[in-house]
């Protein structure tokens, strides 16, 4: 994604250059005329996706203003469920930039306004770069939602290439030959579009040499003759007539794939190319990439693997307590002498394996053929990154982290620091007002300053 620009309208999200609020996506041309647009008659033509967004399964997206409501659709997030206080919106970091928690109301599908009240933004964000797959972040809302149907699963698997993903938000409109234009535009209603999936890219962990983070899904918006050539060799037609893009404003919202008995959260809406036209592209996080890091911030969400599909016809579980956040940080000792108390390699039970000098957050897929040894699948990564790990490479699963918290910064202490849900091994050097200075064990990677909640010690 290095070289691939955004789109300047996904930097208006934040509502300061939208004069007006819009229903999203770009839709095609073809669909269009036959929804009633045409000339004179621009903001028709988009019913079809209106009536798609209005499915229940899509009742947890909301809408955002940064104006105390006077207007909708500078950004849109995905409610994900409550605690025992509060509500949590998933949307994208970038919506925040510049843009306090308090400063955000969002309103529900059953019309409540609600008040942000804290944010998180993914540690690995920052808003000038290319950081498409880490751009996501966490609204903590002043009480819990009640109107918008039950939480939704967020997907945790791998198999997203070639799937067709619903994407929606309460953006700009537009048709495949204009682009994002705001003579489409009317009203305050959500909309959503179509896409097919043609690049699921896993989660690389961030350093002085590797500035993508990767983690991101990619949809492709084809000619309806099939007269623009696919880069990315994938079909030239679209995938449906409700193929679209993204358009501003979309920003935040969510992308579905049908799993099983029901739908689940693949993607966050996050950016584009060129004007959202035929032959551009569209991005969303890929969430199963930044599971760790919305389980730190809310425990209580519900995340759905390829297999657990009939779970998603059973009611969801009651959310889990809220907690404090964890940051991402750094690294960890040797897993020679550590104990790898997993036992009966049980499918589908989470835990850390060991693996390239990290810690990763991985799911049993099944036993091993030595004695003990369990064959995982690594969170964000496919089938082809499956492992065997052997007993003394593997560590219960805690959704805080590997191990134990640490009361002190210690020097000569060795430790663990997470990096998009990864642990490193390190040790601390001294401590400060800022935290505790830590040198990895791996000598490419620069000293870095952590909070102490960023560190974990295995004992």
């Amino acid at each position: 994604m290095g070289k691939r620009a955004r789109w300047v309208w996904l930097l208006m999200a934040v509502g300061l250059l939208m004069p007006q609020a819009a229903p999203g996506v770009v839709i095609l041309d073809s669909t269009w005329r036959e929804e009633g647009g045409g000339r004179g008659r621009e903001t028709a033509g988009f019913g079809a996706h209106i009536r798609l967004a209005h499915e229940p399964q899509f009742r947890s997206l909301v809408s955002l203003s940064y104006d105390d409501g006077e207007t909708w659709g500078s950004g849109s997030g995905t409610w994900i469920g409550n605690d025992d206080s509060y509500g949590y919106v998933l949307t994208s970091a970038h919506v925040m930039d510049d843009t306090a928690a308090r400063e955000v109301v969002v309103r529900t599908d059953g019309g409540t306004i609600l008040r942000g009240v804290r944010a998180w933004k993914h540690p690995g964000y920052k808003p000038e770069g290319d950081y498409t797959g880490v751009d996501v972040a966490i609204l903590r809302l002043a009480r819990p939602v009640t109107d918008a149907g039950p939480p939704p699963a967020l997907y945790s698997g791998s198999a997203e290439k070639g799937r067709t993903i619903t994407f929606m938000g309460f953006g700009t409109r537009g048709i495949g030959s204009v682009g994002e234009n705001e003579r489409f535009n009317s009203g305050t209603d959500k909309a959503a579009a179509q896409g097919l999936v043609e690049e699921a890219v896993p989660l690389r962990r961030m350093s002085a040499k590797v500035e993508d983070p990767g983690n991101y899904l990619t949809v492709f918006l084809p000619r309806e003759d099939g007269g623009v050539e696919n880069p990315l060799g994938g079909p030239r037609r679209p995938v449906s007539r409700l193929a679209g893009l993204l358009g501003s404003g979309d920003s935040g919202g969510s992308a579905w794939m049908p799993l099983g008995g029901g739908w689940v959260v693949v993607g966050i809406n996050t950016s584009g190319d060129g004007e959202a036209q035929y032959g551009d592209n569209s991005w969303f996080v890929r969430v199963s990439g930044v599971r760790p890091w919305i389980s730190s911030v809310f425990p209580g969400a519900r995340f759905v693997g390829d297999g657990d599909a009939a779970t998603l016809v059973a009611a969801a579980p009651a959310p889990a307590p809220a907690q404090a956040p964890i940051q991402p940080a750094v690294a960890m000792p040797s897993p020679a002498a550590l104990p790898g108390d997993v036992g009966g390699c049980r499918p589908r039970e989470r835990l850390f394996a060991f693996s390239d000098e990290a810690w990763y957050p991985a799911t049993v897929r099944g036993a091993g053929k030595a004695p003990g040894a369990c064959l995982v699948r690594f969170d964000g990564y496919g089938a082809d990154e499956d492992e065997v790990v052997a007993a003394s490479r593997m560590l219960p699963w805690n959704a805080e982290g590997p191990g134990s918290p640490l009361s002190a910064c210690q020097p000569g202490l060795e430790v663990v620091a997470e990096t998009d849900g990864v642990w490193y091994p390190a040790k601390i050097t001294r401590g400060g007002a800022k935290g505790c200075t830590v040198h990895y064990d791996d000598e490419e990677e620069e000293d870095e300053t952590l909070p102490l909640r960023r560190l974990r010690v295995l004992r």
